[in-house]
C-alpha cells in the first residue's frame, strides 16, 4: 500500500506541473517581479561583467531580466552580433524621462522608472528593491496562441495613465556565449543572458478589454510587456517560455 500511495502522490505531482511553453503570468495574490533591461555592446570593455551581473539578478525570485545589444560601439572595430537598431532607439526613448544626457553602455534600466550604470551594482540592486516596495497594480495580461502561428496578447482593467504601449519581445533564454575578434574586448568569449532578438511594438492601450496580434518565434522565449507610453514605467507583463532548443 506504502508503495501504491507514493505512486498516486507522484502522479499528482507531475499533473501539477505547467506544461512546456506554458504561459506565466502573476496571479491576484502573487507579486509581479521587477523588470531590469540591461543596454549593452560587444564593443564596451565594462560590459562583460554587466552582462555577468544581470544573470546574477535573474536568481533572485523577484527579478526578471532583458538585455539589448546596441550598435553605437560598432564604429570602433567590432560588429555586435545581436544589435539592431531598434534596440537603440528604445534606449534613447528612455533618456528624457531618466533625465539622462546621452546614450552610454552599460546602462541597467529598473521598471523603466530608475536607471543607473552597469559600473554600480549596489545601485542598481537598490533600484530594484525601491521599485518592489511601491510596486503599482497591474493590469490583466494574458497571452495565447494566434492565427497563423501568431501570439495574441489580451489585456484588461484600468490603464494606469492615459496611454499605455504594447510591446512583444521575443529573447534567448540563459547564457551564450560569443568570441569577440576584435574592438575593446579582443580575444574574449563573451558571456550573454537573455538576450532580446525581437522587439515589435503591437500598439497603444488606454484601458478596458482589447487584444493585440503579434509575430510568433517560438523557439525563443516571448514577453509581452505593457508600459507608460514613450518609455514610461512598466506595469505588468507575461511571459511564454521557448518551445524547443533556441538558436543563439
Amino acid at each position: 500500500m506504502k508503495w501504491l500511495a507514493a505512486l498516486l502522490l507522484s502522479a499528482f505531482e507531475w499533473a501539477c506541473l505547467p506544461a512546456a511553453g506554458a504561459f506565466e503570468e502573476p496571479g491576484a495574490d502573487d507579486e509581479r517581479p521587477v523588470l531590469v533591461e540591461l543596454f549593452t555592446s560587444q564593443g564596451c570593455g565594462l560590459c562583460p561583467e554587466a552582462n555577468r551581473y544581470l544573470g546574477e539578478l535573474d536568481q533572485r525570485e523577484n527579478v526578471f531580466v532583458l538585455a539589448y545589444a546596441v550598435s553605437y560601439w560598432d564604429m570602433y572595430g567590432w560588429t555586435d552580433t545581436y544589435a539592431r537598431p531598434e534596440y537603440v532607439q528604445r534606449q534613447r526613448t528612455y533618456l528624457p524621462r531618466l533625465d539622462v544626457p546621452r546614450l552610454y553602455t552599460p546602462h541597467f534600466v529598473v521598471d523603466g522608472v530608475t536607471d543607473a550604470p552597469g559600473w554600480e551594482q549596489d545601485a542598481v540592486a537598490n533600484a530594484v528593491d525601491a521599485r518592489l516596495t511601491a510596486m503599482p497594480g497591474s493590469p490583466v495580461i494574458t497571452v495565447a496562441d494566434g492565427p497563423f502561428g501568431s501570439f495574441q496578447v489580451s489585456l484588461d482593467g484600468e490603464a494606469p495613465e492615459e496611454d499605455l504601449d504594447v510591446w512583444l519581445v521575443a529573447y534567448a533564454p540563459g547564457w551564450a556565449s560569443v568570441s569577440v575578434r576584435s574592438g575593446e574586448n579582443e580575444g574574449l568569449d563573451m558571456l550573454h543572458y537573455n538576450m532580446v532578438k525581437s522587439l515589435t511594438y503591437l500598439g497603444n492601450w488606454s484601458g478596458g478589454p482589447a487584444v493585440f496580434t503579434g509575430e510568433s518565434f517560438r523557439r525563443f522565449g516571448t514577453v509581452a510587456i505593457v508600459q507608460g507610453a514613450n518609455g514610461g514605467p512598466v506595469y505588468g507583463y507575461a511571459r511564454v517560455a521557448a518551445r524547443g532548443a533556441a538558436p543563439r
